[in-house]
């Protein structure tokens, strides 16, 4: 005997199938009110970011419009090396902040 899903709809009172659907309703509303909260919510944090890396921008054009020509141009390299190899700078940068942090543990 196969039970159908129309055929056990058919045996629940009116009352219990208005809750069911009541619940579903407001179950359905409530995910679309989560969405757009949290639409809302990742385009906040896409303008925010937005708004800080203009700054930093800013913050670094200020900052490079003040050194020397010289420093500057070499500053363009190290950067331009930076961006073709990062994890070796990286590592290079860890291993100087470790002799950096065994140098100052022994003056102390």
């Amino acid at each position: 005997m196969t039970i159908t899903s129309d055929s056990r709809t058919a045996d629940l009172p009116t009352a219990v199938k208005d809750k069911a659907r009541d619940a579903k309703d407001t179950a359905q509303a409530k995910i679309q009110d989560i969405q757009q909260h949290l639409h809302n919510g990742t385009e906040a944090v896409r303008d925010k970011a937005d708004e800080t890396r203009q700054q930093a921008k800013h913050l670094a054009d200020q900052a490079v419009a003040k050194l020397p020509e010289p420093v500057v141009g070499r500053l363009t390299q190290v950067m331009a090396a930076v961006r073709q190899r990062p994890i070796p700078v990286v590592v290079a940068l860890l291993a100087v902040l470790l002799v950096l942090r065994r140098l100052l543990r022994r003056n102390s």
